[in-house]
Order: structure tokens, then sequence, then C-alpha cells
């Protein structure tokens, strides 16, 4: 009984702990089953996460390189392949020196050497500029910035950006900021960096070098004739003729508006700079075609040399600027080297600017009237407004001391209005005195051009109560030349007016019968260039004067248009023109300029003075 019941509690307790352990082991393997759950869940979540960070370089914008301690690539985003331009998995396993072949200020970079330095030094190389990569497929050199910072388990990753835009953009900025917008050539701020640099190696060469100063003549009156775009394009096609003119090593810079400065470097003689001059000189004077119009264009070229004239920038720029003021007031198409004498001149012309501005208000301006004659009648029918000008200390100026400075400032508008104003009332004094003359009166370009000129003109008429055909304008026929619409506009309103149109200067240029076909004139001035040699004894160039004089005559008649021929100074030429059927002529042999009563003498005596 007793070894029962030991039997029973034996396998009774055998029964619990085999109960136990398959208790334990069903509760050991739901542990494991939740582990593994886990892991697999880590597992699965670590993939993610790489898939995501492959996911995010391959979508990076610049090219990422990662490689081993030794330089030796094994990964590399698409950004990377492309510029290097090879296929994605072609450069694993390669030398990255070989995948980059990198230069910096045009050096080759060793970039196996900056993987090792940042990974011994542990820390970030950056080079910001200068880098350039030469791309495997096409040659193609690429601007990149780029870095290399070491990794936690060794080797480095490799950081490159195309920067190609952005440094095209900061060479156009660089560009612009040197440079003039519409030729392309460098601007002033440009010109002095050249001309400093060169200066400085002309000093240490004891070399020679030139500014020339170069100006377009009658601009202004083509841009506001014709317009700014018509101007433009005159400006460019300008500056490509100068810059062919020149050699390579030297500089052509538009100063602005129509002003151009260049600097001739490496001279053997003074002479190389004024043949350059005389070269641009030519160059310009060939026919500017733009468009429908065919322009005459004139430069004015101003020379001043290093060290010759000075030894300062500043001081040559000024002088070369002196010198081309000198050029252009001597004539349209001329080249002038500095002198000392010009500086005296400047000196003068600015006492001379400054007291004219007071001048006009302080009534110092007067007209003299020159008489002028029909040569049929042998009458007096008009006269020749000619300004003078009362220096309260120089006395009476004839306007060759003065209205160049006129024309070329904005003074020619008041004191052209104050003309043709006192013009129109001595043409109503004359009429009121039963003695009605025709009052001619000269326009420069700038006073044609001004706006709204017509209805000033008529103003001035209606103020006075004077007709229109009392009343000639003399326009030079240069203002002519250049065929513009509103040039023939503003004549056709300046014969609405009744007012009598005369071209001067015709035959001395460029102008030919077709601008007399083209514009609405009255009469033609015949000038005393040819007049000169008529009556003189045979010789060179005598006989061309008369035939020219003739042949001016002839194709007047011809085209129903009076000629008036000026400069005559003897009965001989008097006489000639006669014969000739010229039809009207004024000079000192039938009367010099004179104040108003003086020719109201004149008319009494009824004989030139």
């Amino acid at each position: 009984m007793t070894a029962l019941l030991l039997a029973l509690c034996l396998c009774l307790v055998l029964a619990l702990t085999f109960s136990m352990l398959l208790a334990w082991q069903w509760h050991a393997l739901r542990r494991w089953r939740a582990r593994h759950a886990a892991g697999e869940v880590l597992r699965a979540a670590q993939t993610q996460e790489y898939a995501n960070a492959l996911s995010l370089l391959h979508a990076l914008p610049a090219a990422v390189i990662g490689t081993d301690q030794d330089g030796v690539v094994h990964y590399l985003n698409a950004r990377a392949a492309a510029l290097s331009g090879l296929a994605q998995g072609d450069g694993l396993g390669a030398p990255v020196a070989q995948l980059l072949p990198l230069f910096h200020d045009g050096i080759a970079v060793d970039a196996a050497r900056q993987v090792r330095d940042c990974v011994i030094q542990q820390e970030v190389l950056e080079v910001a500029r200068g880098a350039v990569l030469l791309r495997h497929l096409d040659g193609k050199r690429i601007d990149v910035q780029y870095s290399c910072a070491p990794l936690v388990q060794g080797g480095a990753v490799l950081l490159l950006h195309d920067v190609s835009a952005r440094r095209r953009a900061e060479a156009q900025l660089e560009f612009i900021a040197h440079h003039d917008g519409l030729t392309g050539l460098p601007n002033r701020l440009h010109f002095q960096i050249r001309f400093e640099h060169g200066i400085a190696y002309a000093r240490r060469h004891q070399g020679l070098l030139a500014v020339l100063f170069v100006d377009i003549d009658r601009f202004k009156a083509i841009n506001d004739s014709l317009g700014h775009d018509v101007g433009d394009h005159v400006l460019m096609e300008f500056a490509l003729r100068v810059q062919q003119c020149v050699r390579k090593v030297d500089t052509v810079a538009r100063q602005g508006g129509d002003e151009f400065i260049i600097l001739l470097t490496e001279l053997h003689a003074a002479q190389d700079a004024e043949r350059v001059a005389e070269k641009i000189v030519n160059a310009i004077a060939a026919p500017f075609v733009i468009g429908e119009y065919s322009l005459t264009v004139a430069a004015s070229v101003g020379v001043a040399l290093y060290p010759d004239d000075d030894d300062d920038v500043n001081a040559l720029i000024e002088k070369a600027d002196l010198a081309m003021y000198a050029a252009k007031r001597r004539a349209p198409g001329t080249c002038l080297r500095y002198s000392s004498c010009m500086q005296t001149q400047s000196y003068s012309r600015t006492i001379i600017e400054t007291a004219l501005r007071h001048a006009l208000e302080r009534n110092e301006f007067v007209l003299y009237y020159q008489p002028r004659m029909n040569l049929n009648t042998r009458t007096i029918t008009g006269v020749k407004a000619l300004l003078r000008w009362k220096h309260p200390e120089l006395g009476l100026m004839m306007p060759l001391d003065f209205l160049p400075v006129l024309e070329e400032s904005a003074l020619i508008l008041p004191v052209g209005s104050w003309v043709l104003a006192t013009a129109v009332e001595q043409a109503r004094s004359w009429i009121v005195q039963g003695q009605p003359l025709t009052v001619s009166v000269s326009l420069s370009a700038r006073q044609f051009y001004q706006r709204d000129i017509a209805r000033h003109f008529a103003a001035a008429l209606d103020a006075a109560g004077v007709p229109g055909h009392c009343i000639e304008l003399e326009i030079a026929a240069a203002i002519l030349i250049d065929r513009n619409q509103n040039c023939e506009l503003i004549l056709h309103q300046f014969r609405q007016l009744g007012m009598r149109i005369s071209i001067s200067d015709f035959g001395t240029g460029d102008t030919s019968l077709n601008y007399l076909k083209r514009f609405p004139a009255d009469a033609v001035r015949i000038e005393k260039c040819f007049i000169d040699d008529l009556g003189r004894p045979p010789g060179p160039g005598h006989e061309e004067a008369g035939a020219m004089v003739r042949a001016i005559v002839a194709m007047a008649q011809t085209l129903k248009l009076r000629t008036i021929a000026s400069g005559v100074e003897n009965s001989e030429q008097f006489e000639l023109l006669a014969a000739m059927g010229c039809d009207e002529a004024f000079g000192y042999f039938l009367g010099r300029a004179m104040a108003p009563d003086g020719v109201e003498a004149l008319l009494k005596s009824g004989a030139p003075a």
C-alpha cells in the first residue's frame, strides 16, 4: 500500500514537472516568436530606411560619391554618373581620381590624396571657387564646387555641385559692370583700369602710348531727326569701324553718348597715333546704311601722347578731349594732336560760354543786315541777318568768335529764338516804312530739329503781323543729307507758313541734285569758295570754279529755283554772275553788314554802299 502511494506520488511529481516543462517551453516559444517577429519588423524598417536613404541620395541635385579610405569608389548617385559622363555602375571600384579628373586654378587635383587627408584628419575639405571638372564623355569642362567629408565607419563622401550657370551669370554681371550695353565695348571704368596698366607698363619699359578721343559730328541731329533706334545703329556701326582700325593690343571704349576713347600701346613714334587717327576718320567717312537711310557721318579725333604731353592718366584724357574739340571747331572729319595753346583756348571758351549765358538777358546781342541785290533789276530786295555780340569789355565780336560755343551748347536755342523774333520785328518795321525787304535768317541743326519749331515760327509771325514770305530760312545742305522724313515734314510746315527756304553750302559736301528734287526749296546759295575764283587769270582750279557756278545756276533754273551768290567782292564777279543768269548776290562789293538805319540809308540812296 505504501509502495503504491509512493508510486502515485512519484507519477504526480513527474506529471507536474513535465507539465511545467511544457509550459516553460511554450512560453519560450512565444517569446522567440515575438522576438523573431520584432526582428523581422526591425529588419524591414531598416531595409525601408536604407531604401529611403538611397532614394534621397539618388534624388539629390548634387553629385554624391562614396569611397573607402584609399579613394576607391563604392557608391555614386545618378547625378555623379551624369556629371562624370559615365554609366552609373561603370565607376564602381574605380579610383576616384580616374572618375573625377579635377583641376583647381588650372592645376590637376589628386582626388585620392584629398580623400586620405580627409580620413586621417577627420575634417571636411572644401574648395569654393576655381574648380573645373573635365568630363569623360565629351571632354566638356564643367565649373564645380566640391567638398570631401569623412565617414564614421571609414572612407569618405565627396559632394559636387555644378556651378557653371552661376559662374556664367557672375561673368555676365562682371561684363555688364565693365562694358557698354549697346556696343559691347569697354566702358569708362574698364578703360581707366586698362589705361593705368598701360601707363605702368610704358613707365617700366620707357615706352610710348597714345590716347585718342573720338566724337561723332552732328550725331544729335541724326538722333533727333531719325530717332534713337537709328542713332543706336549708327553708334554700333561706328564702334565696329573704329575697332577695325586698331590692333588687338589696343583698347576702344565708349566714353558716353557719341564719344569714344582709344588707348594705343607699344607705339614706336608719335606718327603712328596720327596715322591711326586718320585711318579712323577715313573709315567713318564711308556712308552708313541704316535701313532705308544712307547717312554721311564724320568723326573728329583728338590725340594726346605719353610721355610727351603728360604722364597722368586723367590729364592725358583731358588733353585728348581738348584736341578733339579743337578738331571739331576746325572742320568736320578732322584729327588734331594736342598742343599747349589748346589749354588757353579752352579756358577762353569757358570764359566766353559763361559770358554768353548772361549776354541775352543783358541785351548784348544785336542783328546786323547785309544787303542782297537782284542782279536783273540791280535793286536791293533783301538782307541777310547776321548776329553780333557787343561785349562790354571786348567790344563788337564777330560770329566766328562766339558762334561755335553757341552751337555746341543749348544756348543756341534761346539766342536763335531772339534772332528770329528780332528779324521778324525788323521786317515789320520796314514794311511800315514802305520798304518791304526779305530778311534771310540762318538755322542751325539744333534749331531745325527743335520740337514744334514751325509752331514757334508761326507764333513769331502772328505776333508781329508779318507775312511769311518776308522771312527766308537758310538751311545748310548738311542738315538735309540724312534724307529724313521728319526733315521733309518740317520743310513743308515752313512752306505752309509762306516762308521761303534756301539751301546753303550747296556743292561743298555730299549734297546732290536728288536733295533739291526731294525737298521743297525756293533758292540755292552758291558758296563764296566757288565765287572767289571767278574773274581770276586761268590757272589750276579756276576753270573748274567757273564751271561749277554755271552748272549750279543751270541746274537751279531747270528746277525753277533761284540762285544766290555769296561773297561777291568786285564788279567783275558781279557781272560774270549776272551774265550766267544768277538771280541774286551779296558780299562786300554790294555792302557790308550794317545796322538797320544803315540799310535804310542805302535804300534811300539807291546805290550799293
